[in-house]
């Protein structure tokens, strides 16, 4: 491979693309979120509930109490629910609407990125690290899910950015070459630690007290440690050394304006949990916090547990295809920012972004309950650690880079591989019809191929190419791919087939086994009789020609020799990777409804 530099305009100041960095940022997001609006059913628990509770505020005009099959919701604050809301009144009710304010938070991050990406470090590292936040799997999924993590990232992403690029950039105070040059930092701005209070506040009206912890736990310490640096004395006793830490500490929290910023971010949360406290008697501050907050912390939930290294296995399947970089980003990272050498600005944005990605990937490592999606708000501090590294080593023509790029790439081609092979075996186990959604597993192998060549030819942009397959793959895989691993999502075409064999709409209850997909597609109240209400169950089935009850196989057998006179299986599916059938039990005694359960059974 040679070194030389590539000789065609790039995503740099070198070519006329750099010249408008927002528009290649704002048009490469909004074409890659777009594609993956593809036309799809809700998936999962979380989606289809939190858009019930969306519709049903729309529908009793009620926004305080979050309920959910008229009973209360108590584990997310509203703020989620109210953007689905107001997306519904504007484009009406549909799985869209309900996942436009994701999309639109991931396009707030990516503007984030790379206004501190441009002022950080430069132009092209600020343009790649909101491209590659785009186009990491991941992030394609969670912007386009209706679900309230794309959210809380976008606001805890802008609190550390507004927060930190006072101490960063060439307007900063202090960003000379050799460090600031007082212990006791400067103060934010009076308006800007209250406009990072009120977006700490909407990040507690999203995701509860994390969202304000989360970064004043990134921001402070970083403060601190740059104070601590810059007034150190290594001859110093280590009395005096303690002392010089507990002023820089001092320093760090009087940096933040405490008091602007809890008072600002108390008058935009405060009102909403006081009301919503008030409304529910106390009940659902108590169920969130006690239990959706500190329980979870504490023990695992919804059978959501793993070990102590789960984020960062997860990263590497949900930071893809920058994962395949992630790992020897950060030991060069590391080691440049803790170089006397480095200029002060890079030691410092490289420093503040390994101490964000530690300190959401170690908090929710510690903690019981698991799920990738938690650690979403560290992914921005990846996005600009891989491209502040890929950008100076590929600038430079290190000679180093054949190295790291030929074992990135090889991750890269791997993962690919990983992809179709995982969409073909899934689809031999109840992914019916997403065969063809294999193909997305190319992008990765074909994008590395293109990136190789280029790297060796000097033709183009190694890491335009990069950039572009990861595009690419998690704007296909999350819409068109995703689209047809959807088809495999049975529960809501049951439920509208249970509609049509009421003539409107069914009076639906479930037996023993109930999901937020049968509530939301149900369009109505759901009754949930458990395994010791049998009696119940059948008795409400009995009660009319629009009731339809759904069971599982086994609930079947428990009430079959008791089903009412006229009443039998009208509708059949086998939910994806579920091991038995749920099946509709409802009228069979009328030509109409015998018709319809002949042709569900006949399929």
């Amino acid at each position: 491979m040679n070194n030389e530099r590539p000789t065609t305009p790039s995503i740099d100041g070198r070519g006329p693309a750099l010249r408008h960095p927002l528009v290649v940022v704002v048009v490469a997001a909004v074409v890659t979120l777009a594609v993956g609006f593809a036309p799809m059913p809700f998936w999962d628990e979380d989606e289809p509930r939190f858009a019930a509770i969306a519709r049903t505020m729309l529908e009793t005009g009620d926004w305080v109490v979050p309920m959910y099959n008229d009973t209360l919701a108590v584990d997310k604050p509203v703020l989620m629910h109210w953007c689905m809301a107001a997306c519904y009144r504007l484009f009406g009710v549909s799985e869209i609407p309900a996942r436009i304010p994701s999309a639109l938070a991931a396009l707030a991050t990516a503007l984030a990125l790379l206004r501190a990406g441009t002022v950080w470090f430069s132009p092209r590292t600020g343009v790649v690290a909101a491209l590659a936040w785009i186009g990491c799997l991941l992030v394609g999924i969670e912007s386009h899910a209706a679900t309230p993590d794309a959210i809380l990232t976008a606001l805890t992403t802008w609190m550390t950015v507004l927060a930190a690029e006072s101490l960063l950039g060439p307007n900063s105070t202090g960003s000379n070459s050799t460090g600031p040059q007082n212990t006791r930092p400067p103060r934010l701005p009076a308006g800007r630690a209250a406009l990072i209070g009120a977006l700490g506040g909407l990040a507690v009206l999203c995701k509860g007290p994390v969202g304000f912890v989360g970064p004043l736990a990134v921001i402070l310490p970083w403060v601190t440690a740059l104070a601590w640096q810059a007034g150190r004395d290594p001859s110093a006793s280590v009395g005096r050394q303690m002392l010089a830490a507990i002023r820089a500490g001092l320093g760090a929290v009087a940096f933040i304006r405490p008091v602007i910023l809890l008072l600002a971010m108390l008058a935009v949360a405060a009102p909403w949990y006081v009301a919503v406290g008030l409304r529910t008697n106390g009940e659902w501050p108590a169920g969130f916090f006690l239990i959706h907050n500190v329980g979870r912390f504490a023990a695992p939930m919804e059978n959501h547990s793993g070990g102590i290294f789960f984020h960062l296995l997860a990263m590497l399947v949900g930071f893809y295809p920058w994962s395949c970089f992630l790992p020897f980003s950060i030991v060069v990272a590391t080691w440049r920012a803790t170089r006397a050498d480095t200029p002060a600005p890079e030691r410092r944005g490289l420093g503040l972004g390994l101490l964000w990605l530690s300190v959401w990937v170690g908090a929710f490592s510690l903690a019981a309950t698991k799920l990738p999606n938690y650690v979403l708000p560290a992914y921005p501090a990846a996005a600009l650690i891989v491209a502040a590294t890929a950008t100076r080593l590929v600038d430079r023509g290190s000679v180093a880079m054949p190295r790291w790029l030929t074992v990135g790439l090889g991750w890269v081609v791997f993962g690919g591989i990983a992809t179709t092979a995982t969409i073909l075996i899934a689809s031999r186990h109840g992914l019916a019809g997403a065969t063809s959604a294999a193909l997305v597993g190319l992008v990765p192998i074909l994008g590395a191929a293109a990136c190789w060549w280029g790297a060796r030819s000097g033709r183009f942009d190694p890491l335009a190419a990069m950039v572009g397959l990861s595009l690419v793959y998690t704007g296909l895989a999350v819409g068109p791919a995703a689209a047809r691993i959807a088809s495999a999502n049975a529960l809501p075409r049951l439920v509208e087939q249970a509609h049509r064999h009421a003539g409107g709409t069914a009076q639906l209850s479930t037996y023993g086994q109930n999901t937020p997909n049968v509530v939301y597609y149900a369009r109505g109240h759901v009754n949930e009789w458990r395994p010791e209400q049998a009696d119940r169950a059948l008795a409400d089935l009995a009660s009319g020609g629009d009731r339809v009850l759904l069971v599982t196989e086994e609930g079947l057998r428990t009430i079959e020799p008791n089903l009412p006179s006229g009443t039998g299986i009208v509708g059949r599916v086998r939910p994806l990777f579920k091991d038995g059938d749920f099946l509709l039990i409802g009228r069979t005694d009328s030509p109409p409804a015998r018709q319809a359960a002949t042709e569900s059974l006949t399929r």
